[in-house]
């Protein structure tokens, strides 16, 4: 089994992080190979609107989504983590999130393997935690429909602006270990 983590914080020691690997651990334990990307640190473009990707297998940019990508397509589960910054994921994950239009065919169908697992972990400044339940759903949404995935939870860290609040939430850093553990249950 191999989990993949890719992270939409510039926070490396933020809260959405901390669940990420909380939920990696778990995996690991569970078995599984884990490895994380953050986006932050790596050099990459959003998508430009120029349809390569539909006549070819893959996206024109040779830049460091490419082996995100090859290691998304090799994973059997996925987790996605993304704090919200002004009611919306970071723009590093939405620059990732445009990119993944070369995941899928001319005709909408994903070029992902199907049955992989996901997993969506967020964190939020807003203490009520259907504040942004709509942004959590939606991209739970298109995960499934355009990359045929499972989404096996989603996790949010509601109330949790300053990095390492989440760390005081012991049932939700419970929580997060085991959807890692029970990942393929």
């Amino acid at each position: 089994m191999k989990v993949i983590a890719i992270v939409g914080s510039p926070r490396k020691n933020g809260n959405t992080n901390t669940l990420v690997q909380q939920v990696l651990e778990g995996a690991a334990e569970a078995g599984a190979e884990t490895k994380t990307f953050i986006l932050n640190d790596m050099n990459y473009k959003g998508c430009q609107g120029c349809n390569y990707c539909k006549a070819h297998d893959k996206c024109k940019l040779e830049d460091d989504l490419a082996e995100v990508f090859e290691e998304l397509k090799a994973a059997d589960a996925i987790v996605f983590g993304s704090p919200v910054y002004f009611a919306q994921f970071t723009g590093q994950m939405r620059l990732f999130l445009d990119r993944c239009y070369s995941l899928v065919n001319p005709d909408y169908s994903s070029r992902i393997p199907a049955g992989k697992k996901a997993v969506i972990v967020g964190a939020q400044g807003m203490p009520d935690p259907a504040a942004y339940a709509g942004v959590f759903g939606e991209f739970g949404g298109e995960i499934s429909r355009f990359l045929g995935m499972e989404v096996k939870d989603t996790l949010i860290a509601a109330g949790c602006a300053a990095p390492g609040d989440v760390k005081v939430n012991a049932d939700l850093m419970e929580k997060a270990k085991n959807t890692g553990l029970n990942l393929f249950k």
